[in-house]
């Protein structure tokens, strides 16, 4: 007999013990094809596949869909356990506790180096290098269907089952892959049968290093693996009933959008039912002490038994649309993408667009079937004021939502109901106490609302703006007129974007909003400050009166890549988000680097950074693709919040546009600023080069390309920064963190691809006077093709 294990739950703090049902070697997971219908975040039922651990009837109240998770061990062993390493502590509430406090820096703790175990989602198989897989997969449904592993095949190729008749059972076997994070799925009718559900994830595990990704690092405290999914109800009606659902286009929007195969209020473990709210804290929502962390060595220790690292997240997309993971409070370091590790140095531009370099990130783009890796350092979130830090005695909580906006949304409205989690700086042992909702309907109609609530600790300011709400109409450059909303700061005007924020790293900065009409709220993408001021209502509140928002940019070290916050990023209002960003409640912000007396820029220059290039102050030029959907624009402050498909789920933009323009010459007034040229410096003209700062404003991807006028690639564009933060070498683990661009492999590119709110700096080098274009391509949500073109004709001299 197969020798198999039972998990049962043990107390707070104690491992997830097996308990011992038979023995032998050679144990075979059966999975089975079921279908049945599952409970959306709203109460809508819909039709849905997936690959259970028991036999289920389509109409049975419990559908077996989802399998609990499992352990291949290299002994042979196959164990039921939402807990890995097996036998280790389990986290309570998810959260593990520290060693001691940190006794070098205040508020900080020291984590367990190897101790704690972590909980994994349903859907899960966990393999220990060594073990063999052996599944057996029974098909019970009217129509073929396989299972395929993605990635873990032979050159990480697939390896699967084979088309598997009605009725009919087949078996895969393989040796554990590399270690790693896969996805599994069924590919006939891609994207088809993965989206009803027939999905599920495999994480290989050495077991000699359970606590690092792989042979290479990073070594984490824990680890988290997030699933993304999405659900499209007109092709599940068409499956219950038997029929073949066409694949073919890329119009198709998405109803409802899940995080572990729960969304909204459910995610956020915010329900009345304590058992579910339980198992999101323990496999979903991240929550860990402050501590130091080094992103050049994860596994230098402090002290004996701990480590300088964070918690590793594994992010992987089932779903058939791009998402955009964006954290608030920290930045992530990622890692790895698609079984490869990214290099710590001599970095690339890969032939997507996309960079292969460990890097900062506060948005981390995930296309379908894409597997990455990061780590969240869970350290102090670097733009708070210190006396906020000083005086925390509490938890400290932050989203993780995508900055696909439409993918916040469920049943065509119902903000925050889609892909959405928290993570949490802990305070204390378990969670703060916070209120429960009886639905999502609750959840999203009675966000917390405050009327002119007091700044805490205020601080006198270096940086101040009063950012006021205004409604009206504007005309565009391609002649259409659109109501916008906005923010307007004294002379500014009503325009759109809204007026640019900047400051330099270490100035106390107060954005006072004023709503006027209904409640706002700031965030500032991207800039990190304590939860009261990072602008988010389920987090905060929501400002019905006046608030003066404060933060402090963090003041960089030459050469350490964990301090400084120089560069781009943009803020936006956080209140039924993917409306009020849509309707253009949102502006550019530009962090400086504080002048080095001692060796200042040139004159006309400033340098990026801290060690960073200097750039031509006078031809510093903003970029923010944009594009609108005119129908959204009708729409009343609080559409979908109360449950009503207000469409928000279908963002279909019949209107594109090239946002920003020249910065010292930006115009002033009621009108759209825009941009179709731009001037560039050449080597050798005795001026320092041209720098665009890039945010993607848009929902969906871009591509962003160089060329020369008769369309020819030019590799001109140097990408210095992204997400506010510099591209370092990180090999040395001592430092210093060399910059890029100042290394003898810069990263020099004709195509950048960018996904929903990333931003990118980087540096204009054109081979030789004459004009050259900037194409931006938009794309569509679900990858397949362009949906519009615009350009910038660029001007060397």
């Amino acid at each position: 007999m197969a020798k198999t294990t039972l998990f049962r739950r043990q107390g707070p703090g104690l491992s997830a013990a097996p308990q011992t049902v038979g023995s032998g070697r050679g144990a075979v997971l059966d999975l089975y094809i079921n279908e049945g219908f599952v409970p959306m975040v709203d109460g809508a039922l819909v039709y849905h596949r997936g690959f259970g651990d028991r036999p289920t009837a389509v109409r049975d109240p419990e559908p077996s869909l989802a399998a609990a998770p499992r352990v291949f061990t290299a002994s042979g062993q196959l164990v039921v356990s939402r807990t890995y390493p097996l036998g280790r502590p389990a986290p309570p509430a998810g959260r593990p506790a520290p060693l001691r406090p940190d006794p070098e820096e205040r508020g900080y703790y020291l984590p367990r180096r190897a101790y704690w175990a972590s909980y994994f989602p349903d859907r899960t198989i966990i393999a220990e290098t060594g073990s063999t897989i052996r599944l057996r997969i029974h098909n019970r449904l009217a129509q073929p269907h396989q299972l395929a592993i993605h990635g873990a095949g032979p050159n990480r190729g697939d390896v699967g089952s084979g088309r598997i008749a009605p009725g009919a059972t087949a078996r895969l076997e393989l040796r554990a892959p590399a270690p790693g994070t896969y996805l599994f799925s069924d590919p006939s009718n891609a994207p088809v049968e993965r989206t009803l559900g027939l999905y599920g994830a495999l994480v290989v595990i050495d077991p000699a290093r359970a606590w690092h990704l792989g042979p290479n690092g990073p070594e984490f405290e824990r680890q988290w693996l997030w699933l993304c999914h999405n659900v499209v109800p007109e092709w599940a009606r068409v499956a219950a009933r038997g029929g073949t659902v066409q694949a073919g286009g890329t119009d198709i929007a998405p109803r409802y959008f899940t995080l572990n195969g729960f969304a909204g209020f459910q995610s956020l473990a915010v329900t009345k039912d304590p058992e579910l709210n339980e198992a999101r804290e323990e496999d979903t929502l991240p929550s860990g002490f402050p501590r130091r962390t080094d992103v050049r060595d994860f596994s230098r220790s402090p002290a004996p038994g701990t480590v300088l690292t964070g918690q590793l997240i594994r992010m992987a997309n089932a779903g058939l649309v791009g998402h955009q993971l964006h954290f608030h409070g920290n930045h992530v370091w990622t890692v790895r993408a698609n079984g490869r590790d990214f290099p710590r140095e001599d970095g690339s531009v890969m032939a997507d667009g996309h960079i292969s370099l460990q890097q900062w990130e506060d948005t981390v783009s995930l296309m379908p079937l894409e597997r990455k890796e990061s780590v969240l350092p869970m350290f102090r979130p670097p733009d708070v004021v210190d006396a906020v830090w000083n005086a925390r005695r509490t938890d400290w909580k932050y989203p993780m939502h995508c900055h696909a906006e439409p993918s916040q949304t469920a049943a065509g409205g119902l903000y925050p109901g889609g892909l959405v989690a928290d993570w949490v700086l802990a305070a204390g042992p378990t969670p703060d106490q916070h209120h429960l909702y009886a639905s999502q309907v609750d959840f999203a109609s009675d966000q917390p609302h405050e009327g002119s609530p007091e700044t805490q600790f205020r601080q006198r300011p270096q940086v101040a703006m009063e950012l006021d709400f205004f409604g009206r109409e504007l005309e565009f450059p391609d002649g259409s007129e659109h109501d916008v909303w906005g923010f307007e700061s004294g002379k500014s005007g009503r325009g759109l974007p809204s007026p640019l924020v900047r400051a330099t790293e270490g100035q106390i900065v107060h954005g006072t909003i004023k709503p006027s009409k209904r409640v706002h709220t700031i965030h500032w993408h991207g800039i990190e400050p304590d939860p009261r001021n990072d602008g988010v209502g389920h987090t905060s509140f929501e400002v019905t009166g006046h608030y003066t928002y404060q933060w402090r940019p963090d003041v960089a070290e030459a050469g350490n890549p964990n301090r400084g916050a120089a560069g781009t990023y943009f803020y936006h209002c956080h209140v039924n988000t993917p409306l009020h960003v849509q309707m253009g409640m949102f502006g550019p912000i530009i962090i400086d680097p504080a002048v080095d007396p001692a060796d200042p820029p040139a004159r006309g220059t400033r340098r990026l950074f801290i060690d960073g290039p200097e750039y031509d102050i006078a031809t510093e030029t903003l970029l923010l693709p944009y594009s609108l959907d005119s129908r959204w624009h009708e729409l009343n402050h609080a559409a979908g919040l109360s449950g009503e498909d207000a469409g928000l789920n279908r963002f279909q933009a019949d209107h594109f546009y090239l946002l920003g323009g020249n910065v010292p010459t930006r115009p002033r007034g009621d009108r759209v600023w825009s941009i179709s040229s731009m001037r560039a410096n050449v080597a050798g003209s005795g001026r320092a080069p041209t720098l665009v700062r890039m945010v993607n404003a848009d929902y969906f991807p871009t591509l962003t390309e160089f060329t020369d006028m008769g369309g020819n690639p030019v590799a001109m564009a140097e990408l210095v920064s992204h997400d506010g933060r510099p591209f370092r070498h990180t090999q040395d683990p001592d430092g210093p963190a060399v910059p890029v661009w100042a290394t003898d492999s810069p990263l020099i590119t004709n195509r950048i691809a960018s996904g929903a709110a990333e931003k990118y700096d980087y540096l204009l080098r054109p081979p030789a006077p004459g004009q050259y274009l900037i194409t931006v391509k938009f794309l569509t949500w679900v990858p397949g093709r362009v949906r519009a073109v615009r350009r910038v004709t660029v001007t060397a001299r």
